[in-house]
């Protein structure tokens, strides 16, 4: 009756094990590995398959993700959310590369936030020229202010433009760049500082693809899904060279 009863007792465990501690492990260890990836500390990972067990193989069959102040190629998105059904992820990569990838996906997709502020600290960091930088947010596109020194003499800045999906990329569209208060007086110049790309193509997350953004009020929505073909999966790095 003893050994009955130890081997019952070992079973449960076993059991325990392998619904409960190790998948909550597992699960832990992808927010983590996100969390590195998106270069936040602000995860929530929720993942669960039937049974828990798969997930120690890679099968996710729900995921729910939301990151808050996190990194998008070189942009920072103030909210992000990650659902998926039915993925398949990489172990290898997990285990010897510390990073998270997906094998396949039934359907993933990605709804990201950028903010005025965020849109302002990553133009002021990309275009250094820029001082005292303001940023609105309409439907109808973007409009900077800024401080600009013109032969060594402070000048007033105003940029319009839009932020719009480029054939998979994410791209700041300039519409017009005038300045005045200039040492030569009012200068018009255009479009022709071009257009800045935010996220690269092909560096999306997990083999993801922007498909649609959407100016509003104060911030852009960001709506993006998971591409089949997708051959190369480079992971939001903070700065692209």
């Amino acid at each position: 009756m003893r050994s009955k009863g130890a081997l019952l007792l070992l079973l449960l465990v076993l059991i325990l094990g392998a619904e409960v501690v190790l998948p909550a492990v597992a699960q832990r260890t992808i927010a983590h590995r996100l969390a590195e990836q998106l270069g936040t500390n602000d995860v929530n990972a929720q993942l669960s398959s039937t049974p828990n067990a798969l997930l120690l193989l890679g099968q996710v069959d729900h995921a729910h993700v939301t990151v808050h102040q996190g990194r998008l190629g070189e942009v920072l998105v103030s909210e992000l959310a990650l659902d998926g059904e039915d993925l398949r992820l990489d172990l290898g990569a997990l285990a010897c590369d510390q990073r998270v990838a997906l094998k396949q996906a039934g359907s993933f997709t990605l709804t990201g936030v950028v903010t005025e502020e965020n849109l302002r600290e990553f133009l002021a960091r990309k275009v250094d020229k820029l001082e005292n930088t303001t940023v609105q947010m309409t439907p109808d596109g973007v409009t900077v202010t800024a401080n600009i020194k013109v032969f060594g003499r402070q000048a007033d800045a105003r940029l319009t433009g839009t932020i719009l999906d480029d054939g998979g990329q994410l791209m700041f569209h300039m519409t017009s760049l005038s300045i005045t208060n200039a040492p030569f007086g009012k200068a018009s110049l255009g479009s022709v500082f071009g257009d800045i790309p935010l996220i690269r193509r092909g560096k999306m997350p997990l083999g993801l693809k922007v498909t649609d953004v959407k100016m509003q009020a104060g911030k852009v929505v960001i709506q993006a899904a998971y591409d089949a073909a997708h051959k190369e999966d480079v992971l939001a790095p903070y700065y692209d060279s």
